[in-house]
């Protein structure tokens, strides 16, 4: 299924240690800017590390098992390991407001998964609720949960009760088939998810049809939609396009070739920041970055990786690009050519962040917490 997430080859050689009674990792090579290290699960695609109120929450399988999995949970600031719950297989994770919120695949009475809230300080189950979809796309706003992949699911955060759930919308085709989580999105006036025939927006109180944006000659969907100010970009194979928030209307579409993926973008104060793989002739095997007008969409500036960008991530304040060679680079703009940067080689890798902090997941079962390279 389409996703940004996609994995890259990264490694190193690792000492496994126990550090003030929690399970670390003590690495003869640190990656520069790193801030702690501790033993996880394997990451699975489709639940990178994310954060809520200072805790970080990790999912991944043991042994190569993916029914045999684990949500793991540590204090963002040290590391500190606060607590982890067996689960089986995971579909999808997400974290808002000091809650964690895991999907499992199988369910009671033939569903297709079940989502468990848990309290992130302390580990709590505040509630399950089994779905019709396998929920491997999840996001919160404003109290309620969105769950997708097979349908679109609103549920309320307090207690799991199903607000909604639309598995087709009349007068177009949208579809939910498969929904990695940068298909979806929310905020208080819509919910938006963005498949193989373009992007719809929905009312978060009864799931109804607010827009859609379905032009004839729009692959599938692989980043976004991402709602900002009064625009909502979303992201196909080398194709980004800005519509407005309100009504769906096109704003600008710009491309990038037809081989050029769009694998992940970021919005500044003055420009949007893309980055794009390509990996097929005739162009060749390579990264690109480029800083896009939000006015129109032209190009700025751009800047090339020698290897795929197969990975984005956002701190506060900046876009954090990975490639398939393990360089993993922070960007605010192009018009400054020296980016820091951190490598983590021979390992396979996926991107999370906070405020402030970049974190990896490794498949040798290792999370670095990361700060901005000096």
């Amino acid at each position: 299924m389409p996703s940004r997430r996609s994995f890259l080859a990264t490694g190193s050689t690792l000492l496994t240690g126990i550090l003030a009674g929690c399970s670390r990792t003590i690495l003869s090579q640190s990656p520069n800017g790193t801030q702690w290290t501790a033993s996880v699960p394997e990451p699975t695609s489709l639940s990178p590390p994310c954060v809520t109120n200072g805790w970080l929450a990790v999912g991944g399988y043991h042994d190569g098992q993916l029914e045999n999995s684990q949500l793991a949970v540590f204090d963002a600031t040290n590391g500190t390991r606060q607590w982890d719950v067996d689960l089986g297989r995971i579909t999808g994770l997400t974290a808002s407001d000091g809650c964690i919120y895991v999907g499992e695949k199988g369910g009671p009475r033939g569903t297709q998964a079940q989502i468990y809230a848990f309290d992130a300080p302390s580990g709590e189950q505040l509630w399950t609720q089994a779905m019709n979809n396998l929920a491997s796309a999840l996001t919160v706003t404003n109290e309620a949960l969105y769950a997708a992949n097979g349908s679109l699911a609103a549920l309320e955060t307090s207690d799991g009760t199903l607000r909604w759930e639309q598995s087709s919308i009349a007068g177009t085709n949208f579809t939910v088939v498969a929904a990695p989580d940068d298909q979806l999105a929310a905020d208080d006036t819509a919910v938006y998810f963005g498949d193989q025939g373009g992007v719809v927006a929905l009312s978060p109180s009864d799931g109804t049809l607010l827009w859609a944006w379905q032009p004839e000659d729009w692959p599938s969907t692989t980043v976004g939609p991402l709602p900002v100010d009064t625009r909502v970009y979303v992201g196909a194979d080398g194709i980004v396009a800005a519509l407005d928030r309100t009504t769906g209307q096109l704003q600008w579409r710009s491309s990038f070739g037809m081989d050029a993926r769009v694998q992940g973008f970021h919005r500044t104060e003055s420009s949007l920041l893309v980055a794009e793989a390509t990996t097929q002739a005739p162009s060749g095997t390579f990264g690109t970055v480029y800083e896009l007008s939000l006015r129109n969409g032209t190009g700025r500036y751009e800047r090339r990786f020698e290897t795929p960008v197969t990975q984005t991530t956002s701190t506060s304040d900046t876009f954090v690009i990975g490639t398939d060679a393990g360089q993993i680079t922070w960007v605010d703009g192009l018009s400054f050519f020296d980016q820091p940067k951190t490598t983590i080689s021979n390992e396979t890798i996926l991107l999370g962040a906070g405020d402030e902090h970049v974190f990896v997941q490794t498949t040798n079962g290792t999370l670095y917490a990361l700060s901005r390279p000096s």
